[in-house]
């Protein structure tokens, strides 16, 4: 499984209007919730919720992939968002993040889990992408940037 595979352009948000984790996080959530018309928000904000209270999901160069297993989901989702300001998310090299991708995934479906976190990861790390990422001003804009 491949990031391609599960990205959709409604679930994008540019710019994210939260300023603290817990609203980034939270309009992650409600994004995925309504545009995906899932019954269980509140079951999903704590699952994602309780993996952020084992350790940030902030990782470097302001990139946090907030992610949970939990049965609330029947499918593996990724929502993608970029904050207009940069947002505290104890991230590992104590830097404030911009670029936020939840994912989310049924219990049962570990490995596709680990697979799309590797992908972000691994597409993050560039340099050159992260040069172009910061140059997105809209859902479309990132969206094709992924698909590319």
């Amino acid at each position: 499984m491949n990031l391609g595979d599960v990205l959709h352009k409604d679930l994008v948000k540019v710019p994210l209007t939260g300023v603290t984790k817990n609203q980034v996080i939270e309009e992650l959530v409600d994004l995925l919730v309504t545009r995906r018309q899932l019954p269980n928000r509140d079951e999903i904000l704590k699952a994602v919720m309780d993996r952020e209270h084992l350790g940030s999901t902030g990782l470097v160069d302001g990139i946090a992939i907030p992610h949970a297993k939990t049965d609330a989901v029947s499918e593996v989702f990724v929502v993608v968002g970029v904050s207009a300001s940069p947002v505290p998310f104890e991230s590992q090299d104590g830097e404030d993040c911009s670029y936020f991708f939840l994912v989310l995934a049924p219990s049962d479906h570990a490995s596709a889990h680990i697979e799309i976190l590797s992908a972000i990861a691994r597409t993050t790390a560039s340099s050159s992408f992260k040069r172009i990422l910061k140059a997105v001003k809209s859902p479309d804009e990132l969206y094709e940037l992924f698909i590319d």
